[in-house]
């Protein structure tokens, strides 16, 4: 396919906005839970789109008509390196030669983003694109996170456990620290502050915004909690911002009741405060190397995102 590979400009806006639009009907049509927002509200997605116009960017042009483009978004330190993220709204491409596009769009770019010291690169997207994931991970990327969605129903308990909504956050905040201090471990490796005042302060920020906190106690010592709230803006799962969606933003049961059903007790009432609060689904991110909690997510909730990463030679 004859195409010129050029920088991103304004003028490509529009058509990157309805190309981001089909590969997002595209994805919802194998996860029926995503909110429409993205195609009721085009502007929303050409507002963020423009708002990385600065940012390295190319676009796959023949004949005047866009054929894929891919846009830098946010440039952070991450794991000892610098790194650069692709979200999932500023990629796209046309089914046909797809491959390639992708191929010779990340090559371009990543080259640029290697002359300027951005050895980690992250890219966003949708989890039933089978053809874009491959391509991926011949270039190298692995996965990273993946953001995950349900829609309200029941689940089926078989056992009924104790679930208290807890409202003093220093009863369970020894249990949050033993959740922190979970992640630095094989496989995970993700290093977070275990200091106890940073963990008050975190249960704080959620208290604050108005999450819940729901504990599972054994002769009043705390063994599993949840918290649940509203998606806020500015944080995971971008699509879902504005769309009545509720937000799983922590989990944590200690190794000797996993498997028991104490899990599945605590979703369930995050269900069903969500539906007494009127959102419409339920969301969560996780990281993938997260064994134990990325196999319970995996039983309840259905990928539509995920976040994959490649490391680069920070010699180059």
């Amino acid at each position: 396919m004859p195409y010129e590979l050029v920088p991103f400009t304004p003028e490509h806006l529009q058509p990157a906005v309805e190309l981001f639009i089909q590969t997002y009907r595209d994805e919802r049509s194998q996860s029926p839970c995503l909110p429409s927002r993205a195609m009721d509200e085009p502007v929303w997605i050409r507002y963020a789109l423009q708002a990385k116009l600065a940012n390295p960017g190319v676009a796959a042009v023949e004949r005047g008509r866009l054929l894929a483009y891919m846009l830098t978004g946010g440039q952070f330190a991450w794991k000892g390196q610098q790194a650069v993220i692709v979200p999932e709204y500023s990629h796209a491409a046309i089914a046909d030669g797809k491959q390639a596009l992708y191929q010779t769009m990340y090559q371009s770019l990543a080259q640029e983003w290697v002359n300027q010291s951005y050895h980690l690169h992250l890219i966003g997207h949708f989890a039933h694109d089978t053809l874009l994931q491959e391509t991926l991970y011949q270039l190298g990327f692995g996965a990273l996170v993946a953001e995950r969605l349900r829609d309200l129903s029941v689940i089926d308990i078989r056992q009924d456990q104790p679930v208290k909504e807890e409202l003093d956050i220093s009863k369970f905040v020894d249990l949050h620290i033993e959740h922190i201090r979970y992640y630095p471990h094989s496989p995970i490796f993700l290093s977070r502050s275990t200091n106890r005042q940073s963990a008050l302060a975190d249960l704080e920020a959620h208290a604050q915004n108005g999450d819940v906190f729901f504990v599972s106690y054994e002769r009043d010592e705390p063994r599993a909690y949840l918290i649940v709230g509203k998606s806020t803006f500015g944080g995971e799962g971008f699509l879902l911002q504005e769309t009545n969606t509720a937000q799983i933003k922590s989990a944590y049961a200690r190794a000797e009741i996993r498997g028991k059903g104490t899990g599945v007790v605590l979703l369930q009432r995050a269900i069903q405060w969500s539906q007494q609060q009127g959102f419409e689904r339920v969301f969560v991110e996780h990281e993938t190397a997260n064994l134990a909690g990325g196999n319970f997510w995996n039983k309840y909730f259905t990928p539509y995102l995920y976040f994959s990463m490649r490391y680069v030679d920070s010699q180059l």
